[in-house]
């Protein structure tokens, strides 16, 4: 028998096979690989530590998210701006940027609009500071903020806060205060609109002794006392405005219409030698000063209540007052408004404006000192006024007559 020869399969005595050339990263690759990680480092990092911040303010990662989508990490980061309202504002939208920390100061119930941004406007170009600013809409009413532009400017608006506070029954039908915040026939101002039929005279706008309304015509004896007179627009109003109130059996007419310059200074004197001049000044206008030299103001009296001695108690009083917009006039010194206006509240005294604006100035509940200081006045600084699309939200147009 043939021996077979045994043969041990052993793979380490296996022959090595050649080998091929070896595959190499090129270092392109991992060039660009590097690059990449380190530009989502580069971004990851920063966005982490960002949103970190933004949450340690308080803001919620939808609120978050809300900011970077509408920029605003930046001035909300660099100020640390954050409050309920603002992040609510900020999702759903509705911030406005140039009024960032406003949203910081008032909370969700007090809110803030484009009237808010308005009379910011106008107070910063009365001469408020930012801080001040900040400190009266985070412990006023709107309307505990718009008399501020008829007063005099406070340098220090913490008396007024606090006066305010012990007020807090006041409303936009009444206001009253301790103290008085507005000196009057200082720091006066020529009228800038002598010619515009919603010219504002107080005691701080005043017009010149020169002045004298236009067309200035008589009043017939069946609509005024004996000599009285009054532009002829007011003129044409009032007759409208008296023949409404007799075709429902109201009857008044006018007593007081157009006084020069020199008629109404005759008059404040004979009221300073009789009552003194403080009694006086709640009464009566100086030279210059008074609303009837404009030839659009007139004093009234109910014609067939003779029994009743005071016009505010009057049937004729009660139908005045609440239709007198329908004809262009406005009670021009309202009860509950002697603070902001400088005058006991005057049933009788009645102001022409035109029918559109004095719809929109009784719909607003502000006097026309306010009313006009805010949506009248031609601004101090042009670079004060807001943008376009608040000026237009904001117009009295806009609020009062759509």
């Amino acid at each position: 028998m043939k021996r077979r020869k045994l043969r041990l399969k052993l793979p380490f005595l296996k022959t090595a096979r050649r080998k091929g050339p070896k595959r190499r990263i090129r270092k392109e690759i991992i060039y660009a690989f590097l690059a990449v990680v380190a530009i989502f480092l580069v971004i990851l990092i920063p966005r982490t530590i960002t949103n970190n911040k933004l949450k340690d303010l308080g803001y919620s990662k939808k609120a978050v998210a809300a900011i970077r989508a509408q920029k605003l990490v930046k001035p909300i980061l660099d100020n640390g701006y954050y409050s309920a309202y603002l992040e609510k504002a900020i999702l759903d939208q509705s911030v406005n940027l140039d009024y960032l920390p406003l949203y910081t100061v008032v909370d969700k119930e007090r809110g803030l609009n484009d009237s808010d941004f308005l009379l910011y406007n106008r107070l910063t170009d009365k001469g408020y500071t930012q801080q001040q600013l900040l400190n009266l809409y985070k412990n006023l009413r709107y309307f505990e903020l718009t008399p501020l532009l008829v007063f005099d400017y406070q340098y220090d608006e913490t008396p007024y806060i606090e006066d305010c506070k012990k007020h807090p029954d006041n409303s936009q039908s009444t206001f009253q205060l301790d103290q008085n915040y507005l000196t009057a026939y200082e720091n006066t101002i020529a009228v800038p609109n002598p010619e515009s039929v919603d010219i504002l005279v107080n005691k701080t706008y005043h017009l010149d002794a020169s002045y004298t309304p236009p067309e200035v015509v008589d009043l017939s004896r069946r609509y005024a006392s004996e000599g009285r007179q009054l532009a002829k627009v007011a003129s044409d109003a009032l007759i409208n405005f008296i023949q409404a109130g007799e075709k429902v059996g109201v009857t008044f007419y006018a007593t007081s219409g157009y006084r020069s310059y020199a008629n109404q200074e005759e008059l404040y004197k004979r009221y300073s030698t009789s009552l003194g001049q403080n009694t006086t000044d709640t009464l009566s206008a100086k030279p210059g000063f008074s609303e009837h030299q404009t030839g659009y103001a007139v004093d009234i009296a109910a014609s067939h209540e003779d029994d009743i001695p005071e016009y505010k108690d009057t049937l004729a009083y009660q139908w005045t007052s609440t239709n007198c917009s329908d004809y262009g006039w406005i009670l021009r010194y309202p009860q509950g408004k002697e603070a902001i206006t400088g005058y006991a509240f005057e049933s009788w005294h009645y102001r022409y404006l035109g029918t559109d604006l004095a719809k929109a100035v009784v719909a607003s509940k502000l006097t026309y000192d306010e009313f006009w200081n805010l949506y009248l006045k031609p601004w101090d600084k042009e670079e004060n006024k807001p943008k376009e699309a608040v000026l237009n939200n904001a117009s009295y147009q806009t609020l009062f007559l759509q």
